[in-house]
């Protein structure tokens, strides 16, 4: 069996999305393998520590962390370049579009040999180029033991976590004025940092809207985000928009989600429309079965661990 050393960022400084991303697949994985699971602190203390940290790595046989920025932490890059691991494999999280340069950069400075991306486009870029054998495109996924229906009364007509698009939130504020639906979002929920408050919130919704980030803020990138697949995991029907990368649709039901216009101008009819649609209900019950069995961090733990195994013993 190969063994696989997990750095964790676990005791670094980090937002609620690290809970639902590293802690879920590095789990997984931890029972794919025979891992062990590495957490240095941040800054001067996870330097301090590297010694002892730097021993329990001995003869692991491949590392693999995730990455929210371009170079990885420091304590990360220097546990790599201590340890005798034949293979470096990496996830980055947000390889957005002006980001792929030094990405490419780093990949080839720190001797990553795997290298997992979420974003079809990222990864289409990225394969064309020099060394582009060792990325792979393996999306997104949900944590599937946060995000899932728990039996309860559905008493949230419309749900929206996170960042909204201004338009199409006007529009849901006065869909749910004029006929006296109950739609949350960010200011009315409060911030909620515990993944599972968040998922029991997204388990009581009907509707779960999912819009793909701003062309702006991803360089021109419109891929598959989790939301997408945490509010069918949570037994949702979505509500929003399709990312333009063409990803949900390849390995989703496309009626599972409502489209609306992104300005919601056509928001009101779609939705009362929708209330008889028992094909688009159904659609997103079948989604929510397929998230389940192939989109969540599980499905993905297997898919790394069978890269890194495969790639392992086509070096030896």
């Amino acid at each position: 069996m190969v063994k696989l050393g997990l750095l964790s960022n676990e005791r670094m400084a980090r937002g609620i999305n690290w809970t639902l991303l590293s802690d879920p697949l590095l789990k997984h994985l931890n029972d794919q393998a025979d891992a062990r699971l590495i957490a240095p602190p941040s800054g001067v203390n996870g330097l301090r520590e590297l010694p002892r940290l730097a021993k329990q790595l001995r003869r692991v046989d491949a590392l693999f962390h995730m990455n929210g920025r371009v170079r990885p932490p420091l304590a990360f890059q220097a546990l790599s370049r201590l340890s005798s691991a034949k293979l470096r494999a990496v996830f980055y999280v947000d390889p957005w579009a002006h980001l792929l340069e030094r990405i490419v950069k780093t990949d080839r400075q720190q001797r990553h040999d795997l290298v997992f991306i979420p974003y079809r486009e990222a990864f289409d870029r990225l394969s064309e180029d020099e060394g582009g054998e060792r990325y792979r495109y393996l999306p997104f996924a949900a944590d599937t033991q946060v995000f899932c229906s728990k039996g309860q009364p559905r008493d949230v007509d419309i749900l929206w976590m996170g960042r909204r698009d201004t338009a199409l939130h006007g529009a849901l504020l006065k869909l749910s004025d004029k006929h006296g639906l109950n739609y949350l979002y960010r200011e009315k929920t409060g911030f909620i940092d515990d993944p599972a408050e968040l998922g029991a919130l997204a388990a009581r919704a009907r509707y779960f809207v999912v819009t793909p980030p701003e062309l702006e803020r991803s360089g021109g990138f419109s891929p598959l985000v989790m939301r997408y697949l945490e509010g069918l995991a949570a037994g949702c029907r979505l509500l929003g928009t399709f990312p333009k990368s063409g990803e949900f649709e390849a390995l989703l039901p496309s009626e599972s989600l409502l489209e609306v216009a992104s300005d919601g101008s056509d928001l009101e009819a779609r939705y009362l429309a929708d209330q008889t649609d028992d094909a688009g209900w159904t659609a997103s019950a079948e989604a929510a079965r397929i998230v389940r069995e192939q989109h969540g961090w599980d499905s993905r733990a297997k898919q790394i661990a069978a890269a890194i195994k495969a790639q392992l013993g086509q070096a030896t």
